[in-house]
């Protein structure tokens, strides 16, 4: 049970093509066809590249959805989830590579980045704007996520 338990948390923590552990929650409203959300990543160093940041962000809006709780936001994953990344892992490990299409869907907010210490790590975060209508276009054109018209 502790072993399951201890995956379990792994597997939330989605670090399979980004690289790193990180969090993902809404950080207000976007302009149409964007999402606005704050990513932390957690790190050794204090500064995480830009890159890594986009990264974890369109990860995070594919894969593990995420909540706003001053809006009372509840945003689903795009993609739907791990098994989704499973299925088309080999499109995926090109896409969030270093340099892969994932960071092209990203803005980060100007002067949004903090940086706390915490213990032996640092908890990096910054506000982005993803572009998830294009996102999404570009993927479903790919064929790696299904349009509402394509049928089961």
């Amino acid at each position: 049970m502790t072993l399951f338990l201890s995956f379990s948390v792994l597997s939330v923590k989605g670090e399979n093509f980004v690289g790193v552990d990180y969090e993902i929650e809404g950080a207000g409203v976007g302009a149409q066809g964007t999402y606005l959300v704050k990513v932390t990543v957690v790190s050794k160093k204090s500064k995480v590249q830009n890159a890594q940041i986009a990264r974890c962000a369109v990860h995070g809006v594919l894969f593990r959805g995420f909540v706003n709780k001053e809006l009372r936001q509840n945003q689903k994953p795009l993609a739907g989830g791990p098994s989704a990344e499973a299925q088309h892992a080999d499109f995926y490990k090109d896409f969030f590579s270093e340099s892969g299409m994932s960071k092209n869907y990203v803005s980060a907010v100007k002067g949004s980045q903090q940086v706390v210490k915490s213990g032996k790590e640092y908890k990096v975060s910054t506000i982005v704007t993803v572009n998830k209508d294009q996102l999404l276009s570009d993927l479903k054109a790919a064929g790696v996520i299904r349009g509402l018209n394509s049928g089961f």
